[in-house]
């Protein structure tokens, strides 16, 4: 994980991980979409609703972010990113590196 994107500084002044790896942040993904999707109901009414008026009945934005969750779900109940085939491809000429060391979260 790169960025400082899964980590976080405590008041101690040490590093909590968020996320070890790419398949422990699709593995958490469906607990976060939970919580997230209870917030979109009770603290924001169910805004999101107002899309499907405006575009006819159609929410495009719930209904992509159903069908990733539900796949995130199934990767984490198969224990095994072997479904997330996605590889990036490599465009960096030999010599360049990709990105500082010292972002790398091990």
């Amino acid at each position: 994980m790169l960025g400082g994107l899964a980590r976080r500084a405590l008041p101690d002044g040490r590093t909590q991980v968020i996320f070890r790896s790419g398949s422990d942040l699709v593995c958490k993904t469906p607990g976060f979409y939970d919580n997230a999707a209870r917030r979109l109901d009770q603290e924001l009414n169910r805004a999101y609703l107002l899309a499907e008026g405006h575009f006819g009945g159609q929410n495009l934005y719930m209904d992509e972010m159903l069908k990733n969750v539900s796949f995130a779900r199934m990767v984490a109940e198969a224990r095994s990113t072997s479904m997330l085939k996605r590889t990036p491809p490599y465009t960096l000429l030999p010599h360049v590196q990709p990105y500082p060391s010292e972002l790398v979260i091990r």
